[in-house]
């Protein structure tokens, strides 16, 4: 959270897409281990973006919002490569390639908010409509989108 914006841009949109390329790649390697072991995995998962969303509800900082829900996505799109199935796998890929446009672009956004206001914090960032109508408007399609 206390990286430069450019840093978590590159993290959240290009970092985790690679590392989940390379799961991808070593899932049809090693199709044995994961086959026998995908439950765990599975399970472990779940139970990692439950706790995450939990984490997300209690965010008062725009930035950390945005890191927390990229690794709750990224625990969902492994729960699709798990499954071991054609559309598993083919939707971590989409989930993988919108995340990383969409995530980079809410920290730009909150970089803009920053900018304006000199505070990350929902509490004094909120009516920002009145301010910037149309960068709201992007700010609500891009959480659609993610």
């Amino acid at each position: 959270v206390e990286a430069p914006v450019a840093g978590s841009m590159i993290l959240a949109g290009l970092m985790l897409s690679i590392g989940g390329y390379g799961i991808i790649r070593f899932m049809f390697i090693n199709e044995f281990f994961f086959m026998n072991y995908s439950f765990v995995w599975f399970s472990v998962s779940i139970y990692g973006c439950f706790l995450v969303s939990l984490i997300c509800f209690i965010q008062g900082d725009i930035k950390s919002l945005i890191a927390y829900s990229s690794i709750s996505h990224m625990s969902i799109g492994l729960m699709g490569l798990l499954s071991m199935t054609k559309i598993g796998v083919i939707g971590c890929v989409f989930l993988m390639l919108s995340h990383g446009l969409c995530s980079s672009a809410l920290f730009c956004m909150s970089n803009m908010f920053y900018e304006r206001i000199f505070s990350r914090s929902f509490f004094i960032s909120s009516g920002m409509i009145y301010f910037m109508p149309s960068l709201s408007l992007f700010w609500f399609f891009f959480c659609c989108f993610n």
